[in-house]
């Protein structure tokens, strides 16, 4: 398994045992938090079972609660499932506030306002809406070097040089129209993961906020972007793809919304697809041409490269 799964209700095979004595107590201190904790919250994938179930879970925080009976979880061998347990869960982007029984037993209340108040951090901290942004790296330098090509001919006056990743990344977030913090997974072929290595885990500053690179090196790097794009939607609200392949509509469509929506200009109407947004080829190119993501909002992904080249708008 690559990737970690998504939060889900119980399996079907699953019997609910019931919640235990710490849970009933803990839950009986909620008040204002009960109409935001969930329960019965299951991680992995369908062929596993859904192996890890999780007692209480705040999705919107991120945050999920363990409450650790003593007898249960006491053993060597528990504490070691625990711990792998753990960092699970936190690969699929959580974090995880674990209460002993004897916690719960002499305040449980206690145990309810300090999850309170993380939450209540969390969610002052947390941006509006959260965005990624992934990129085909091979698909990136090829375009870079075509639009070099291309600009190079028609200012031959200027001395242009394709820019980096990380100055692309900046001008790519202007021309999507977007602002505050973004998430970027980089996806590269394993043998030139030396090229871009360095910027892994850098966040780069820029006029509409902030961008946190991550560079995800794999042989199949293109099906891996897919998959990871699916198995961590539960983690973002917005989709941006710099990359332009057939590969790429089915993943991208199912962390869409399933309608369309309408957006007036004028006194046109226009179908389009919310949640995404692309870099791609112009429409008389595109892979997409065809599909669902055809009505995705979208800029021509030679526009960021040739501005990043230090064009002005008017020059492209």
């Amino acid at each position: 398994m690559r990737h970690p799964g998504q939060p889900k209700s119980p399996p079907a095979w699953y019997r609910d045992r019931g919640q235990s004595w710490i849970e009933k107590q803990f839950s009986a201190e909620l008040d204002d938090l009960a109409d935001l904790i969930e329960s019965e919250h299951w991680f992995g994938d369908a062929e596993k079972h859904a192996r890890y179930r999780v007692d209480f879970i705040l999705k919107d925080a991120r945050l999920i609660i363990e409450l650790d009976g003593h007898e249960y979880h006491s053993t060597k061998e528990q504490l070691e499932k625990d711990a792998i347990r753990q960092r699970y869960l936190t690969r699929a982007g959580y974090s995880v506030i674990r209460f002993t029984g004897r916690e719960i037993n002499r305040d449980a209340a206690a145990c309810v306002r300090e999850v309170r108040e993380m939450y209540r951090e969390r969610m002052q901290r947390a941006p509006a809406r959260y965005r990624v942004l992934y990129i085909d790296y091979q698909f990136l330098i090829r375009q870079m070097v075509k639009a070099r090509e291309f600009y190079q001919e028609i200012h031959p006056e200027k001395n242009l040089r394709i820019p980096s990743l990380e100055g692309f990344i900046a001008h790519a977030v202007g021309w999507l129209h977007e602002k505050s913090f973004i998430t970027a997974f980089v996806f590269v072929p394993t043998e030139e993961e030396y090229n871009i290595k360095p910027l892994d885990g850098q966040t780069t500053e820029h006029d509409r906020g902030e961008v946190r690179i991550n560079v995800v090196a794999h042989d199949l790097y293109a099906a891996e972007l897919g998959d990871h794009m699916e198995s961590y939607a539960h983690l973002f609200d917005e989709f941006f793809l710099v990359g332009d392949d057939p590969g790429y509509v089915l993943p991208l469509r199912s962390v869409l919304p399933g309608e369309v929506s309408d957006h007036l200009v004028g006194d046109q109407k226009f179908k389009f697809l919310a949640g995404g947004k692309l870099l791609r080829k112009g429409n008389d190119e595109t892979a997409f041409a065809g599909t669902d993501l055809a009505r995705v909002r979208w800029q021509n992904v030679w526009y960021p490269i040739g501005t990043a080249m230090g064009l002005d708008t008017y020059e492209l």
